[in-house]
């Protein structure tokens, strides 16, 4: 359920940072955003792209982490 919780959690900071750079690049005219070396058609896939760039909260990825069998620990660790 706690995974669940945190999946639901993770989902809802990404959507409103889709919403919020969505919302950011919008606002530039088509010369600034020319400038920047893109195009309104290219505004939706960049702010997808962000959004996917929002990870677990470092603290919540430590306890779920810490939950699984040390065995896995050990062997799978991310950081391997």
């Amino acid at each position: 359920m706690m995974q669940l919780l945190e999946q639901i959690s993770l989902w809802a900071r990404r959507w409103s940072t889709y919403l919020r750079i969505r919302k950011e690049l919008e606002t530039y005219t088509d010369r600034e955003l020319a400038d920047m070396g893109m195009s309104r058609a290219d505004i939706g896939r960049i702010a997808l792209e962000g959004a996917a760039l929002v990870k677990m909260d470092p603290a919540r990825q430590a306890r779920a982490e810490e939950s699984r069998p040390a065995l896995l620990r050990q062997r799978f660790s991310p950081y391997l």
